[in-house]
């Protein structure tokens, strides 16, 4: 923020300088001016004018790039900004997501192995029939997640399932396992 109003003090500064220089620079009268003179004198106001020119030609190039500078360096604050603060959201939502999925794996492989012949899921707020299948899967409940999901929407025990944990007997059935799935959890 603060190069750009440092550029624009320049350029302003000297946009304001070469005016001054153009209203001070003397210009020569017609009654100071006689023969030989007259010459010089238009000589020398022909060199001014070509001087004030190039000062003038220069301050507006000078003020054009440093309007396109500030112009760039703002475009590209903005741009960087707005992708650090979207790469920071992405980058958070994964976090969060990668998470929670870790602490339900963990938290299911923890009760798998304290219970004895007993295999436990947890279904949480959100999980689809397919979710839920893939955890039983995991578990080593049913032989494939694809099937046993197409199985609980033919049977309409998908629209049904609830949420919280759930304990299977080994080698239970897909209908005692439907069951247990569709009455309130632990």
């Amino acid at each position: 923020m603060n190069k750009r109003y440092m550029l624009r003090g320049i350029g302003i500064g000297l946009v304001i300088g070469a005016g001054i220089m153009y209203a001070i620079a003397p210009a020569p009268t017609l009654e100071e001016i006689t023969g030989d003179v007259v010459t010089e004198a238009t000589t020398e106001e022909e060199t001014t004018t070509e001087e004030v020119t190039t000062v003038e030609e220069t301050t507006e190039a000078t003020t054009e790039a440093t309007t396109e500078a500030t112009t760039e360096a703002t475009t590209e604050e903005e741009t960087t900004e707005a992708t650090t603060e979207e790469t920071t959201e992405e980058t958070t939502e994964a976090t969060t997501e990668a998470t929670t999925e870790e602490k339900t794996t963990e938290a299911t492989t923890e009760e798998e192995k304290k219970s004895n012949g007993k295999k436990s899921i947890t279904v949480t707020s959100g999980m689809s029939s397919e979710q839920i299948s893939s955890l039983l899967e995991d578990a080593g409940l049913v032989k494939s997640a694809t099937e046993f999901n197409e199985w609980l929407i033919k049977k309409d025990y998908a629209s049904n399932l609830h949420v919280g944990t759930f304990e299977f007997k080994e080698g239970a059935t897909k209908e005692e396992i439907a069951k247990i799935l569709t009455t309130q959890g632990k």
